[in-house]
């Protein structure tokens, strides 16, 4: 029989990085409106002999943040090394736009819709988008200086972005 695939929230995994170092990252959030789940990539290298014990993951910067799906965890190319929950309530998780220009809304990182809004708050927002590990990947790769930054890859998923999007969230929903 096979062994059953199972991801937790606050797995950490290890992504490898082309100069033969590892990159950490880490599950926050199922929001079960897809397959899809919420990922957290650290500004932190580790090498292959460093342990999990090791490594403080409340004291690490946040650089990425998004949705993705469990290829690379699934084929094992991205390795869980552990499991922390601590910092996840202190992590910020984004808003978006859901429809069109004229008939759209703010909604949550669960998709759900929180208030109508107008163009230039559309304009604002992004939609909610599902990202192929190996972008993630590669950005990580990127932000290291082991490959070109490609700004229309990267930098929607970039964890400043989620923080400007609850600004914005907070001033429609206050208003």
């Amino acid at each position: 029989m096979a062994k059953r695939f199972k991801l937790n929230e606050g797995d950490i995994f290890t992504i490898p990085l082309k100069n033969n170092e590892f990159g950490l990252g880490q599950i926050i959030n199922f929001p079960r409106t897809s397959d899809a789940f919420i990922i957290v990539l650290f500004n932190k290298k580790i090498s292959e002999s460093d342990t999990f014990d090791s490594i403080k993951i409340e004291d690490l910067e946040i650089i990425f943040l998004g949705y993705t799906f469990d290829a690379k965890l699934y084929y094992n190319d991205w390795q869980i090394i552990g499991n922390y929950k601590d910092n996840i309530q202190s992590i910020f998780l984004p808003f978006f736009k859901l429809g069109t220009i004229d008939d759209a809304s703010l909604v949550n990182y669960r998709s759900k819709v929180l208030k109508r809004i107008n163009e230039s708050q559309f304009n604002k927002l992004t939609y909610k988008t599902e990202i192929a590990p190996i972008r993630y990947e590669n950005a990580l790769n990127a932000y290291f200086g082991l490959q070109e930054w490609i700004s229309e890859d990267y930098d929607k998923i970039l964890y400043e972005k989620t923080l400007e999007s609850i600004k914005i969230a907070e001033e429609i929903l206050n208003n």
